[in-house]
């Protein structure tokens, strides 16, 4: 088992980076989206005044 070590250590390190790229990636997602639609509500309420 201990000569398995560094392949399983190398594994949860690309697993756990994995997770943080992703979520990264689906918080970066969400402020986008977020901005562009305060965005559009601000040309909505700009126009209808």
């Amino acid at each position: 088992m201990s000569e398995f070590a560094p392949v399983i250590i190398i594994e949860l390190f690309l697993v756990f980076g994995g997770v943080v790229v992703f979520a990264w990636w689906q918080f970066r997602d969400l402020r986008k989206e977020r901005e562009k639609r305060i965005r559009l509500e601000d040309k909505k309420t700009g126009k209808s005044e």
